[in-house]
């Protein structure tokens, strides 16, 4: 984990976070911070609550209660729901994140150069030859500078993956969510997106993923989060959680995965 100074406030943090869907209890009390630099891994059965833990922090899915934090900004949904004032703040944190979701979600019709430089220069205002010159670096970050008019339904799943993670970062997020980011992927095509994910880690991007890489989760994170209907039940180091787990569920479930993939 990054050495901290004393008072240093997290990239992002939940504390007391709790969601339902209907009488469906998803997140049942979650306390997480991840401060600049952390590579947290979050693992766990499906059904866990690791993709809407993932969603209710730009609030794409709203906490029932508990409090969400990024950088100074701060908010405590009550009942599921945002007030006005609350929509803009939670804007206004979003606008920290960057966030890469399960299924792409490029936009169809525009081309890959027109989606990384989207949200700079109509939500940041940026100009467009500012927004322009840094998508072709990130472009060439990822491997993708010869894709930039190609359209998304053009691209293999990987490349469109690769061009989220572009998206992701023309925004400066102070932290990167990633939401299963190789499960929609022909198993040739993980690699590639693993490799740009593992390159950003090397850079020390803050990043919060969601996976069911595990050998990848070994490899990359600072810290891994085993999650179980909707509580942490393992927070620890890579070398903690994988080579000497507390909780007999994460212990059955890593034997599991492993065990699968021998």
């Amino acid at each position: 984990m990054t050495a901290l100074t004393p008072g240093q406030t997290p990239a992002l943090s939940v504390t007391g976070l709790r969601k339902n869907f209907g009488a469906n209890d998803v997140l049942r009390g979650i306390d997480l911070a991840a401060h600049d630099g952390d590579v947290i891994s979050i693992i766990g059965a499906s059904g866990s609550g690791k993709s809407t833990l993932l969603r209710c922090i730009p609030m794409l899915e709203i906490p029932g209660s508990g409090t969400v934090s990024v950088g100074a900004d701060s908010l405590s949904p009550k009942g599921g729901r945002l007030t006005r004032a609350e929509e803009a703040r939670a804007r206004r944190m979003r606008g920290h994140l960057g966030f890469v979701f399960q299924n792409f979600n490029l936009w169809p019709h525009r081309t890959v150069l027109q989606n990384v430089i989207e949200a700079p220069l109509f939500v940041q205002g940026r100009s467009r030859a500012e927004a322009t010159d840094e998508a072709m670096a990130l472009l060439e970050k990822v491997g993708l500078t010869d894709k930039r008019d190609a359209w998304p339904a053009h691209l293999s799943g990987g490349q469109q993956q690769r061009v989220a993670i572009a998206r992701a970062l023309a925004q400066h997020p102070r932290a990167i969510l990633f939401d299963e980011p190789t499960s929609a992927l022909d198993p040739e095509l993980v690699g590639e997106v693993l490799k740009v994910i593992r390159a950003l880690a090397d850079e020390g991007r803050t990043m919060l993923i969601v996976t069911h890489e595990m050998g990848f989760a070994r490899e990359v994170s600072s810290r891994v989060v085993f999650l179980h209907h909707g509580q942490i039940e393992e927070d620890g180091t890579p070398a903690e959680v994988f080579g000497a787990p507390k909780s007999d569920r994460a212990r059955a479930f890593l034997s599991s995965h492993f065990d699968r993939n021998r």
